[in-house]
């Protein structure tokens, strides 16, 4: 004669049918057959016997997980107020003052020698790609970039420091000045630090990608991808208008998020001040250099 196997086994007891709900949830969640049942004892959980160690594993698991509460996203760094924002802001504002519009005079030879001619940039003057980055349209072009540096460039130097912050901009956008003069081609002409405001747009959102994603916790790609879905709609919101240069903004943002999720992977440290003054000695130096450069040729 045969022993009855048992239809169902009872892994969790309780006398709060809120409790069994909640046990229903997890396994629910994960797949295992089972059902709420009210026994003489109190709620119960039952699944069948084959599946026993499995559910009985998933809820301990839940129950771990609960015990240590929510796992938090590692703060951003912060190095207190940046004025690095201001500063470009009025280097850009500076520099229209003594050029003028584009479509001035331009008796001073600056957009004949460093305006980002397509066709010059390819055939080698690679230093348009960053003197470009310095001259702009008209007053309106230049107020709307400056404003853009004090909001992205200032929150980029509170987290990586003024001088990274700063040269890391300036790489994004020139590198995105590049490629459209590569993709353009003859006769496109592009000005403004359009293309390096929306790299350091592109740098946040990928610093803040690593920040939440590195908190190893169920759907932390999702969350991780707000910050960079947020910065695809300030694209949409600032780059996309009738006069703008899409790809080249498009670039620079594409390059800061990439240069971003490079230096949020490797940096793991803050970049101490005399580092900071390294790469804001280079950032000066490469600007000043690429004038130089520009009117010697």
């Amino acid at each position: 004669m045969t022993a009855e196997v048992p239809a169902e086994a009872a892994v969790r007891l309780s006398p709060n049918r809120a409790q069994a709900e909640a046990w229903d949830f997890v396994l629910e969640a994960v797949g295992i057959a089972h059902r709420v049942g009210l026994t003489e004892e109190g709620w119960a959980v039952l699944v069948p016997p084959p599946l026993v160690a499995a559910a009985l594993a998933a809820l301990d698991a839940h129950d771990r997980e609960a015990s240590e509460g929510p796992a938090r996203e590692p703060q951003a760094p912060d190095h207190g107020r940046s004025f690095v924002g201001l500063a470009a802001a009025v280097t850009i504002a500076a520099f229209f003052w003594v050029s003028g519009p584009r479509n001035g005079a331009d008796a001073g030879g600056w957009f004949r020698v460093g305006s980002g001619v397509a066709g010059s940039i390819v055939h080698g003057q690679w230093w348009r790609v960053v003197t470009a980055l310095t001259l702009h349209s008209d007053f309106m072009h230049v107020t709307g970039n400056a404003v853009a540096f004090l909001v992205f460039l200032s929150a980029l130097g509170r987290w990586l420091g003024g001088g990274l912050a700063l040269f890391a901009t300036l790489l994004a956008g020139a590198t995105g000045n590049l490629v459209t003069a590569f993709v353009y081609g003859n006769p496109h002409n592009v000005v403004g630090a359009s293309t390096a405001t929306f790299a350091a747009l592109g740098l946040l959102g990928g610093l803040q990608f690593l920040r939440r994603y590195s908190a190893r916790t169920v759907g932390r790609f999702k969350r991780a991808f707000l910050g960079v879905a947020a910065s695809f709609g300030l694209f949409a919101m600032l780059g996309t208008g009738e006069r703008a240069d899409m790809l080249a903004h498009a670039t620079g943002l594409g390059f800061g998020l990439g240069l971003g999720l490079l230096v949020g992977h490797f940096l793991r440290r803050p970049v101490r001040p005399p580092a900071q003054a390294i790469c804001l000695i280079a950032t000066v130096a490469i600007v000043a250099g690429a004038w130089l450069l520009a009117f010697r040729h």
